[in-house]
């Protein structure tokens, strides 16, 4: 169950998602003494000052969909678009920008005004302490997105007077950095613990210090390459780590599983976006994560099972070839397959991308087939954003430490618990190397037979080698006009570990003795496949025939010779998972960043800091323009970005009615 935190907020401000905030009426009417008299109404307050960032306009779609669409990760898949913001080929009208804009402005005025009333209601002191400690912290935090996306913008630390005081000025980056730092330490000495909290939809005293470090990195590079904040932001990381209440979780795919499911892991995932249900409440819920960047699903069929998914962002093959084998994070970071519906057994299966098939490939971090909402609405998901993880921490302390005191045995060890996690390894226990299985390979030989009413994805067995663990799947496809099928492609699902040579695999199931077998069963002896057409329990002998049927009282079960069985080989690979001697340690952390965080609305704005923004973006365009085939379209983003694009113009909303804004160069 999710906490009720976020249910008040977005019920008394006409939005919804379902934590921890109270359940209250609309207020609007009240009188601001009126409004924050009572502890119940604070905490409505403060839901209020959460609610923008689950809005449309930031982390309830364009964050991930549109402002952050475009980077070295992903890609906008749709070859028709050619004019928005998720292309780089927009104005300072673009709706998306001016929504991000005004949502951000929203939440520091709601902030403001909570300030203002803190001392209305008679209340237990350390409560009070943590709601203004949030709501600092909050303003701040809506601050840095703005100005870490718009440069100089104005800053506000009072409630507005009136509507019509609108002529603002722009404030200068470093002041507006400045007034962020003071609201976040301010905060994190009032702010409940993570421990206290108990779930991650409000900010605890450790999610402040990580943001801070995240702030600190931002501020050492550019544009304001105050190179004194390294070791600022080394404090604050440190003092997460130090604490003692965060850790990796043992499996990175459970991470987001659990971000579909509500359950709460405030060890890994710090901070999250809460949102709730399918839409039909009447809370008005406009969460779209896992709908715009899923893994496609459209078909009504495969909806019914899945849940509506556009799945307009799609990776690049430079992240697909960021992972080495034996790294669990890539085939969920990026979608091994699309999905298909078998009508003859009415199911959804799995259809697997080939090998070469890298640009087809949808981002997969969030994926519709694990909710758990009885009805899932069409654009309405549940679905949890994370804004701070502790690998980030974890990576972000290693960046700091390197650039305070070099490559340290500190900053390997930050890095490594990283990298062994998602090699599926315990992260404090150091190794050297991982031997896995790397690749399946479909022999072109025989493989005929496969029934049409059969089921699509059948399983696939790795055995021997020295190793353990490894698994995968094959991918049957039907024809409409055929009798029978084939195996078409292998998945490995499971890449093992200790391996010392190709293991030996095995598609389908083996006959065995003994066994109860109903028709429509499918088993392979030998080279030969069989079907079973007269139910039964299998003697000793097993079929051997190259043709026709076997006698059932010979075999017991009646299997009929179906065509010859797929069959299939084994690569493997050694993967470095220790990182040691590094020659460019800051290359490895970008690296890194990029593998654990991608689709998290975190590349952009690390390779601005890195002052690497513009160049990466423009070999990426070069690229998928001579190498992306069919895909080559979504170079454009890349084709069109300059260095005005390293900040968004200032929105129109914002230039239209303050005479005193000023635009941004270049636009």
């Amino acid at each position: 169950m999710k906490h009720i935190f976020i249910i008040a907020i977005l019920i008394s401000l006409g939005f919804s998602s379902c934590k921890k905030f109270l359940n209250t009426e609309p207020t609007d009417s009240l009188t601001e003494k009126e409004y924050y008299n009572t502890e119940a109404k604070l905490i409505s307050a403060l839901a209020g000052v959460y609610q923008p960032l689950g809005t449309a306009g930031i982390y309830g779609d364009n964050m991930f969909d549109q402002l952050g669409a475009a980077t070295d990760e992903g890609f906008y898949a749709r070859s028709g678009q050619s004019t928005g913001v998720m292309v780089y080929n927009f104005d300072y009208t673009n709706a998306e920008l001016n929504s991000f804009w005004s949502q951000l402005y929203q939440g520091i005025e709601r902030a403001n005004i909570l300030i203002k009333n803190i001392n209305v209601a008679s209340i237990d002191e350390t409560k009070r302490n943590a709601i203004l400690g949030e709501a600092y912290f909050m303003r701040g935090y809506y601050h840095f997105l703005l100005v870490s996306n718009f440069g100089d913008v104005p800053l506000k630390t009072e409630p507005t007077p009136s509507v019509t005081d609108v002529f603002v000025t722009r404030t200068p980056v470093k002041q507006v950095y400045a007034q962020i730092l003071a609201d976040m330490e301010l905060a994190e000495g009032k702010v409940f613990s993570s421990d206290q909290l108990g779930f991650s939809g409000r900010v605890s005293k450790t999610v402040v210090e990580g943001i801070l470090a995240r702030v600190c990195l931002t501020m050492a590079g550019f544009p304001l390459q105050d190179q004194s904040k390294y070791a600022a932001a080394l404090k604050w990381a440190t003092l997460v780590k130090e604490s003692g209440s965060h850790s990796l979780n043992s499996s990175y795919s459970q991470v987001f599983i659990n971000a579909h499911q509500d359950r709460y892991d405030v060890k890994e995932s710090m901070w999250e976006v809460e949102n709730k249900g399918n839409g039909s409440d009447g809370y008005g819920n406009a969460n779209r994560l896992g709908n715009t960047n899923g893994i496609v699903a459209t078909a009504d069929n495969i909806v019914a099972t899945i849940g509506y998914s556009y799945g307009f962002i799609n990776t690049t093959a430079k992240l697909y070839n960021y992972y080495s084998a034996g790294d669990l994070r890539r085939d969920w970071a990026i979608g091994a397959y699309t999905y298909g519906f078998n009508t003859a057994t009415n199911t959804v299966y799995k259809n697997y991308f080939t090998a070469t098939n890298l640009y087809g490939r949808n981002a997969g971090k969030w994926r519709r087939e694990y909710e758990t909402t009885a009805v899932k609405g069409k654009n309405i998901t549940p679905i949890n954003f994370p804004i701070l993880r502790y690998s980030d921490v974890l990576l972000m302390l290693a960046e700091a430490e390197f650039h305070v005191n070099g490559a340290t045995p500190i900053a390997y060890d930050a890095l490594n618990q990283v990298r062994r996690r998602g090699f599926g390894l315990n992260p404090q226990t150091p190794v050297t190397s991982i031997s896995v299985v790397s690749g399946l390979t479909l022999a072109t030989a025989g493989n005929t037979g496969y029934l049409t009413a059969g089921v699509n994805n059948i399983p696939v067995t790795i055995t021997g080698g020295g190793g353990v663990d490894a698994a995968g799947e094959a991918l049957v496809v039907y024809s409409a006009t055929a009798a029978t099928a084939k195996v078409t492609a292998l998945a490995l699902t499971k890449p093992g570990k200790g391996y010392t040579s190709a293991p030996t695999v095995t598609i389908g199931s083996a006959w065995t003795a003994n066994t109860a077998y109903m028709v429509g069963t499918q088993v392979f002896n030998g080279n030969n496949l069989y079907t079973i057409t007269t139910a039964g329990t299998s003697t000793t002998t097993g079929p051997t025939q190259a043709s026709g049927a076997s006698s059932a009282a010979v075999t017991g079960a009646v299997f009929t010779y179906a065509g010859v069985r797929a069959t299939a080989t084994a690569t493997i690979a050694t993967s470095v998972v220790d990182l040691a001697g590094l020659t460019d340690f800051q290359q490895a952390i970008e690296d890194e960043r990029a593998r654990e965080l991608c689709y998290e609305t975190l590349r952009r704005p690390d390779l601005i800091r890195w002052g690497k923004w513009v160049k990466t973006m423009n070999d990426l365009g070069l690229d998928m323009k001579a190498n992306a085939g069919g895909n080559s379209y979504g170079g454009l983003a890349g084709s069109s970005i300059t260095d005005r694009n390293v900040l968004f113009p200032i929105p129109s909303s914002e230039i239209s009615v303050n005479k005193n804004m000023t635009q941004n160069p270049g636009w």
